[in-house]
């Protein structure tokens, strides 16, 4: 699969690319899956302090490169959004508590579905259960 650069998502922007910024790009990029705060702080492993990812992560989602998907056990959870990411529900795993991506499913089915006076800026689907490996147990 095709990934996007640091560079490329910041592309056209009025955003400067720092050396953490991209040290936090590159960990988003490179994690392919949804992460909290908490996630690339580990993934850091100290590099760069709380508050600083807290930033980044907030001025990065409020500029449409990463998107929240799901906020879980008073963790909010995040994912790139790029061409290579479109948009698609999570299942949330209320045993193992992990999250998965189900890219198979198409939430521009349900957009379609709205009167054409409704502007949809974000859609959020969600699964909750067990997943396959909590239910063999």
């Amino acid at each position: 699969m095709d990934k996007c650069t640091p560079e490329s998502l910041l592309a056209g922007r009025n955003i400067k690319l720092t050396r953490q910024r991209q040290i936090v790009l590159n960990v988003i990029i490179e994690t392919g899956k949804p992460f909290s705060a908490s996630d690339l702080h580990e993934s850091l492993a100290g590099e760069m302090d709380l508050a600083t990812i807290y930033r980044n992560l907030e001025m990065l989602c409020g500029e449409g490169i990463i998107r929240q998907v799901m906020n879980e056990k008073d963790r909010q959870y995040y994912e790139l959004a790029c061409k290579h990411n479109p948009e698609h529900p999570h299942f949330y795993c209320s045993r193992c508590g992990k999250i998965f991506c189900m890219k198979n499913e198409k939430p521009a089915r349900l957009k379609s579905s709205l009167p054409g006076d409704f502007t949809v800026e974000q859609t959020v689907l969600q699964y909750r259960g067990i997943c396959p490996d909590c239910g063999r147990e």
